[in-house]
């Protein structure tokens, strides 16, 4: 648990060292180009950000050291449905909770793709499957070669259950749409006030 806890807190880092130089000009730059300014969309927006920078922090670190990074080697679970097995030989609530968690995790995402992004189901299930693999391909390579071998394990069912999660997500939206405001209606014009030309 003390685990996931500091994960989480190195992702609040990385979304503070990102906010500034990333989150900041992304989120200006249309305001301007379009003459409005949402406030509600910057905030969802800003919490998407965190959301993902939790998600890499949770799923990429630690970190191996130098000294077990040298003992790496790629590893791969791609048995669907295999922590049913373990489960069904000797019951083990961390195996559960591990599946629970990775179902959890990717809840978020579907929220937000349907609400901010408006997605539909199929897009919905196709990016959560997509960041799922990107995860799993991150942890199967070293952290894309960065490491000479697997230091967290690809896990097929992983893929199943971030993707289920996603899911989730969208129908959670579904069925709280009508009570949701859409974002448009927190659209406010953007106004450059011009400077009065003084007289010679």
């Amino acid at each position: 648990m003390m685990t996931w806890l500091n994960s989480i807190i190195e992702g609040f880092q990385i979304f503070g060292a990102l906010a500034l130089p990333v989150f900041v000009p992304a989120a200006v730059l249309p305001m301007i180009l379009s003459r409005k300014y949402n406030m509600f969309q910057l905030l969802l927006k800003e919490l998407f950000l965190l959301y993902l920078c939790c998600v890499a922090a949770l799923t990429f670190l630690p970190l191996p050291t130098l000294e077990s990074a040298v003992e790496l080697t790629y590893q791969a679970q791609l048995i669907p449905f295999y922590f049913v097995v373990c489960v069904a030989k000797n019951f083990c609530l961390t195996e559960i909770l591990h599946v629970v968690l990775n179902v959890v995790m990717t809840i978020p995402f579907g929220m937000f793709l349907s609400y901010c992004y408006k997605m539909n189901v199929k897009k919905v299930v196709l990016f959560s499957f997509g960041l799922s693999l990107l995860i799993e391909v991150g942890q199967l390579t070293g952290l894309f070669f960065l490491f000479q071998g697997s230091y967290r394990l690809f896990d097929v069912d992983d893929l199943l259950c971030n993707t289920l999660g996603g899911l989730i997500g969208y129908l959670m939206i579904c069925k709280a749409g009508r009570f949701l405001p859409a974002i448009s209606n927190f659209d406010r014009e953007l106004v450059f006030k011009k400077r009065p030309v003084l007289n010679a």
